[in-house]
């Protein structure tokens, strides 16, 4: 394992994809008190399996908000978001409370406000989240991130690559299966949680890690952003460090 910063942001390259999401797990745990907020997505299985092994965290005092969700999406659909984290985590330990953005609800945008409002009543301490392969931060795709969104949750449209990935992470058997929209917390009011632990493993991420530690900060890469964020860890694995240039030579 090494570390470095990329600007603000401190960065850890693990030998392996267990022992980064042991280590971004642990880096958590320090911060699980009051409310936080969970990415739903397989590269973040790793750190929720340790999480949950974690008997120093008091889950009961712990309110939980997770990130995204498909527009029309039922709960028990199995590429539900909702689904996933209670599969992952929620199962497995006694949180206070689980805040959910209903994917079927009948208007969008009056739940994305619900859940702006939610997040405004119990703001969280600490962000687990992802990168995607387009270098998104939850459904936030560079067509439609915005580091200065007026809103903390909004309807979006997600870009071909986005639901590629959806694809390639088995959510889905064909790219026609995957919703053309999304519910989303925004890269603004992600980036207002104090503490930020960010997960992303494998090759398939290479790239997007690539741009976002050593390109422009601009909404091309959406996860760029993180790297002015005062108090954010990147966790990485061999795979996903594998083209930056800090770990080459």
């Amino acid at each position: 394992m090494f570390r470095f910063k990329q600007e603000l942001l401190a960065v850890e390259v693990h030998d392996t994809r267990v022992e980064m999401g042991q280590a971004a797990a642990a880096a958590a745990a320090e911060h699980l008190s009051g409310a936080a907020m969970f990415a739903s997505a397989a590269s973040q299985v790793e750190c929720l399996n340790a999480l949950r092994g974690n008997s120093s965290i008091d889950w009961r005092r712990v309110t939980a908000f997770h990130l995204d969700e498909y527009v029309g999406m039922p709960p028990d659909h199995p590429a539900s978001f909702r689904r996933f984290i209670r599969q992952h985590l929620l199962d497995h330990v006694p949180v206070r409370t689980f805040h959910a953005l209903t994917g079927e609800a009948a208007v969008p945008e009056a739940e994305c406000s619900r859940y702006a409002g939610l997040l405004s009543e119990h703001p969280p301490q600490l962000c687990i989240l992802g990168v995607g392969e387009n270098g998104h931060l939850a459904f936030n795709d560079p067509p439609v991130a915005r580091f200065d969104d007026p809103l903390a949750v909004k309807v979006v449209e997600l870009d071909r690559v986005c639901r590629e990935q959806q694809v390639h992470d088995g959510a889905f058997a064909a790219f026609d299966e995957v919703p053309a929209h999304a519910l989303t917390v925004t890269v603004r009011r992600i980036m207002e949680v104090p503490r930020l632990v960010v997960v992303v493993p494998g090759a398939r991420k290479a790239a997007a890690i690539q741009a976002a530690l050593e390109g422009p900060v601009t909404t091309g890469c959406p996860a760029a952003i993180l790297r002015s964020h005062p108090d954010a860890t990147l966790f990485l694995d061999r795979e996903s460090a594998s083209l930056l240039a800090v770990g080459r030579g």
